[in-house]
């Protein structure tokens, strides 16, 4: 493939934060959007609703793009919609080197490192549910503005060898007996996937390909769940696993070196799922809700193992970042469930906690309902914890991503992925992405239209600037036309004004579920 005509404009170094919308601007890299697969330029307001912000459609470039299209299959209802669209699973793992990428508008010469994203991908194309196929992550390789490479690799647990997902597994899950298909972590030299029970596998980040299990030199328990966070000012990785059989969460922390050197049980009501948790600079956070395990008569859908308990507690625990089981509290919340949180923060006695809310979660009205952002407080100052909420938006939306460099701290930024209803054109889908200013409220959406869908962003840090939330937003996007997917690079503070930048890629990248950049530094 030729070289991208805006390379030879932009081989000095980038441009400052406080200068880069206004230099991408001038190069005609800030409008709208970038035409993706033969579909056009990407309109910054669509049928999926309108946007907050209006951004000008002038500038638009569709260079690279191509004219292949298909018949496009109708949704079909009666059928899970994580095995149509672009939830259905990939066939084929893929090493595509530069030649066979396009790159479309200029990717920011300080993006040098890499992209990778995890997900569920069953081989058959068929499982329980969205969440029960095996792993797979898709990653680009970006070196100083160029995109070198394209990956997808299974990750090869024991359940992938035998073909089994890790229900007929004939054990319980846990340890190596796990899908490893949620999230991505990088930490003391290792890029570790997690799962939401067992251990994670390290990946090699030259080509993808498993290296194996990793059970922290023997110190890991039986799970570690899908989101750990890294104190940005110590280096401590924090963590914890649930058990699926057993009303028990086990919480860890490690040093820089990657080495365990806390473990603190914490008992809980049932054997629930707790897939997220935050932490402060001196607090750990979770949040249980009554998504039980089970198969029993109050599981509408004994395929899966879990289901929502109505007659169950909804709870948050705190406890020191370096606590153990004597130091834990609790309060009791109105009864909900958070898959995902933004962050959490000190603000004096109060902890103040950023994450998305949902009425409930595999329960009677389904596991698709819609999810909105709160702000939660809960105040430590008494003898008993206190609690208090506020619904900060309208919009559903989830799969939150911060500036990792304020883990822990107050946060002024947040970027979503929003969705659509369960009843729209093509069902539930992920669709656009939303940034949203914690201090004054305003919401900054990019939403593509039903042609174009996106998934989780990650966000980037611009080398040049300490200022929180500046700099890039990386997500996959597919073009439902063409059924081929591309790398989106967006300037975080401008997200309605579409892609700065696209690495398009002749397959697809199906949904998934998070991911990770990988600094060239890390590697």
């Amino acid at each position: 493939m030729p070289e991208d005509p805006d390379d030879a404009r932009r081989q000095d170094d980038p441009p400052r934060a406080t200068d880069r919308r206004t230099v991408l601007r001038a190069l005609g890299l800030g409008a709208a959007g970038l035409g993706l697969g033969g579909v056009g330029a990407l309109a910054a307001c669509s049928s999926d609703g309108p946007t907050t912000a209006t951004r000008s459609t002038r500038g638009r470039l569709d260079r690279g793009a191509t004219t292949t299209t298909r018949v496009i299959p109708p949704y079909d209802p009666s059928r899970p919609y994580w095995e149509q669209g672009n939830f259905a699973s990939v066939t084929k793992e893929e090493t595509l080197r530069k030649a066979d990428l396009t790159v479309v508008g200029a990717i920011p010469k300080e993006l040098s490192g890499l992209f990778v994203r995890n997900g569920s991908n069953p081989p058959t194309g068929k499982s329980d549910h969205w969440f029960l196929g095996d792993g797979m992550v898709h990653g680009v390789r970006l070196e100083r503005g160029k995109a070198t490479w394209y990956r997808n690799r299974y990750v090869q647990t024991p359940l992938a060898a035998a073909g089994k997902d890790a229900l007929n597994f004939g054990s319980v899950p846990g340890k190596q007996n796990n899908q490893s298909n949620v999230a991505l972590v990088h930490h003391a030299g290792k890029l570790l996937t997690t799962g939401e029970v067992g251990w994670p596998f390290e990946l090699d980040t030259g080509d993808l390909s498993t290296v194996g299990p990793w059970s922290f030199d023997g110190k890991l328990g039986n799970t570690m769940t899908a989101h750990p966070k890294i104190d940005p000012a110590t280096g401590r990785m924090h963590f914890f696993g649930y058990e699926i059989v057993s009303p028990t969460l086990t919480y860890y922390a490690a040093d820089p070196q990657g080495r365990i050197d806390l473990v603190t049980p914490i008992a809980l009501e049932a054997a629930s799922m707790v897939h997220d948790f935050a932490v402060t600079d001196r607090d750990a956070i979770f949040w249980i809700g009554p998504v039980v395990f089970g198969t029993d008569a109050n599981n509408p859908n004994p395929s899966i193992p879990f289901h929502w308990n109505a007659g169950g507690r909804s709870r948050v625990a705190v406890l020191p970042l370096e606590g153990g089981p004597a130091d834990i509290r609790w309060v009791d919340i109105p009864q909900c469930f958070v898959f995902h949180g933004l962050n959490a923060h000190r603000d004096g006695d109060d902890i103040v906690l950023h994450l998305n809310k949902q009425e409930q979660a595999f329960g009677p009205k389904g596991d698709l309902l819609p999810s909105h952002l709160h702000e939660w407080r809960i105040g430590t100052a008494g003898k008993d914890l206190t609690f208090s909420e506020r619904q900060l938006s309208d919009r559903s939306m989830d799969l939150p991503t911060h500036d990792r460099r304020h883990t822990g701290r107050s946060t002024r930024h947040g970027w979503f992925a929003t969705s659509t209803a369960s009843d729209a054109t093509y069902g539930f889908e992920l669709a656009g992405l939303c940034h949203v200013d914690l201090k004054t409220g305003a919401e900054d959406v990019w939403s593509p239209g039903e042609k174009t869908r996106a998934g989780e962003g990650f966000f980037v840090p611009a080398a040049d600037s300490t200022e929180e939330g500046e700099g890039w937003l990386l997500t996959f996007v597919w073009d439902r036309p063409s059924n081929r997917s591309a790398l989106a690079i967006f300037d975080a503070q401008a997200i309605a004004d579409g892609p700065v930048a696209q690495v398009q890629l002749p397959v697809r990248v199906p949904f998934g579920f998070h991911g990770l950049w990988v600094d060239d530094a890390q590697l």
